[in-house]
């Protein structure tokens, strides 16, 4: 039989149920609440979840909080998602990661809850007319990154004309990112930096998932070796994925190439270039290599600046 990840990537959400229990290991709980979020049961998930919520920190900390706050933007509980931070803070260290998580807490919960308030002051007939009509990059952005997939649903047909306009490169990323969310099951056609796509959304992965994008950041924060350099490496990644999708970036969970680029310019940004020599020599890369591939990458940046939000 197929594993519970494949099966959850094909959908069968009602199997992965039945195949689990809520009282089973860890991991399997994990599947299960997913298979529920996949359905669009996010009450059972929620209830899951929190019974459990003890045993899954145990299990896999960083996974659990990011659960925890997922569940609490998609019941609108805000005021919980406060309450939540204390009993996150007061857990013994476990990893740089889950403190930098931590350390962002506030900001995530705030725009949660700004976005959910912008979104459920427009009535439905708003939102189709300021995402046909509109003229304001920033305000289209700004809509969008307010809306969650269920919203996104009752806006197909709105959202899928950003794709063939002449809109900024970032506002149709988002508009196809929520038709993946939305589960979109209908082939959409758009051109990105010149390219044409086809694609199906809810058979397409979205960016800043997977395990290759998780093992290659755990990989770039070693090869920085210094939090504040692979914290500008990781924005200048999260933004050069986003210009260049739906095209991979990455390909592999150890890209000496990609990695040294990234932080070259990274370390360029805080003037330190003596240890851009020494990741050269630590990977034996050829320095005109990295020059170029630091090159292509600051080229689309600068191409493609973010709107913002």
């Amino acid at each position: 039989m197929d594993s519970f990840k494949s099966l959850l990537e094909k959908k069968q959400y009602d199997l992965v149920i039945s195949l689990t229990s809520a009282e089973g290991k860890e991991e399997d709980l994990f599947f299960r609440l997913a298979a529920y979020l996949g359905k669009g049961d996010s009450q059972k998930a929620a209830d899951l979840f929190f019974k459990n919520r003890d045993r899954l920190y145990a299990f896999n900390p960083l996974l659990t909080m990011k659960t925890n706050f997922e569940l609490r933007d998609i019941l609108k509980q805000y005021d919980k998602a406060y309450e939540d931070e204390p009993y996150f803070e007061n857990k013994p260290y476990v990893s740089q990661e889950v403190e930098e998580y931590l350390r962002d807490l506030p900001k995530l919960i705030r725009i949660m809850e700004r976005n959910s308030s912008l979104s459920a002051g427009l009535s439905s007939d708003k939102v189709d007319g300021i995402l046909k009509t509109s003229k304001d990059d920033y305000q289209i952005l700004t809509l969008l990154s307010a809306m969650t997939g269920a919203m996104a649903k009752e806006h197909i047909t709105a959202i899928k004309t950003l794709l063939v306009s002449s809109r900024h490169s970032e506002v149709k990323t988002y508009a196809f990112l929520l038709l993946i969310s939305a589960r979109c099951a209908e082939e959409v056609t758009f051109t990105k930096n010149g390219k044409i796509y086809h694609l199906v959304p809810a058979e397409t992965n979205p960016p800043y998932s997977g395990k290759i994008f998780s093992d290659f950041l755990s990989y770039l924060r070693k090869a920085a070796g210094d939090p504040s350099v692979s914290g500008i490496a990781e924005s200048l990644l999260n933004d050069y994925i986003l210009d260049v999708y739906p095209e991979e970036v990455l390909t592999k969970s150890e890209d000496p190439l990609l990695a040294s680029a990234l932080l070259k310019i990274a370390r360029s940004y805080l003037r330190n270039d003596q240890e851009t020599e020494e990741t050269h020599a630590r990977y034996a890369l050829e320095k005109e290599a990295v020059d170029k591939e630091a090159e292509k990458i600051a080229l689309v940046l600068k191409k493609h600046p973010p709107l913002g939000i």
